[in-house]
């Protein structure tokens, strides 16, 4: 089994201002080529809206998992922001929630942000967080740093299970000792792999998978890194790595948790 837990794509197949083909006839065909059973698509509020997402999914629903996305940021308080995401959210298809600090430009610790969180842990029917861990941006002041505002929201909601996209960057080794005591959270690699292929902190991965496989998972986070290129490392990455914990970073745990869902 073999899931993709991080993908985009836009509706003129365009990603920002870069000459990178965002289309979903791309991102099928590289799903394709590599034998890519399943894939999350993932949408950024703002840039590339639910509801686009969800006609995407609809096409493909053997092939596609809908995501949604919210920005707390854009509501005066906290309790405006989580009736949005009721509102937005609760009866939508979307099996995961997307939240983009940095892009939005908020603190992961914002009241706004948690009260968004602590909307989606009562709900019966949850979904997984995708949170995107590289918090910081220009101008902004965070509240804590990047692993122990991350843990500390892990930590709050027992009850959401998260999925720390980009695994922290350069921060991933201590953001997974942060996490190890914390089952509802898994690491997705993605970006991180390609940004610092060759560097010291890609030996320290390889020992993380080893130890931590059934905490980690595969995103290639298309289409800014290609289905194949991303698989590639991954590959390389688990070189020797033991079939069980191949199987559990390439699909098996993300299985488990949509199955939830």
């Amino acid at each position: 089994m073999l899931i993709d837990g991080l993908t985009h794509v836009t509706p003129d197949g365009r990603w920002f201002d870069t000459g990178v083909d965002a289309s979903e006839d791309r991102l099928l065909r590289e799903m394709d080529d590599r034998r890519v059973e399943r894939a999350i698509v993932v949408p950024m509020t703002g840039f590339i809206e639910d509801e686009f997402v969800a006609g995407v999914c609809d096409r493909h629903p053997d092939r596609l998992i809908p995501a949604g996305s919210i920005n707390p940021g854009l509501y005066p308080g906290p309790g405006e922001a989580a009736r949005a995401a009721r509102e937005r959210l609760a009866g939508s298809p979307a099996r995961a929630v997307k939240l983009h600090p940095r892009l939005h430009r908020y603190d992961l610790l914002d009241p706004r942000c948690q009260a968004v969180l602590a909307e989606m842990a009562a709900w019966p029917r949850r979904p997984v967080v995708l949170l995107d861990s590289l918090l910081h941006y220009r101008g902004g002041v965070m509240a804590a740093s990047l692993v122990d505002a991350i843990h500390a929201v892990v930590g709050r909601f027992p009850g959401l299970d998260f999925v720390i996209l980009h695994a922290g960057g350069v921060w991933a080794p201590h953001l997974a000792q942060a996490l190890s005591d914390c089952p509802n959270a898994v690491l997705d690699l993605s970006f991180t792999l390609k940004r610092y292929w060759g560097g010291p902190l890609i030996d320290e991965l390889a020992v993380l998978l080893r130890r931590f496989d059934r905490r980690v998972v595969f995103g290639s986070d298309f289409p800014e890194i290609g289905i194949g290129e991303a698989l590639a490392l991954m590959e390389r990455i688990c070189d020797g790595l033991a079939e069980a914990k191949r199987a559990n970073i390439m699909g098996r745990t993300l299985d488990r948790l949509l199955a939830q869902r």
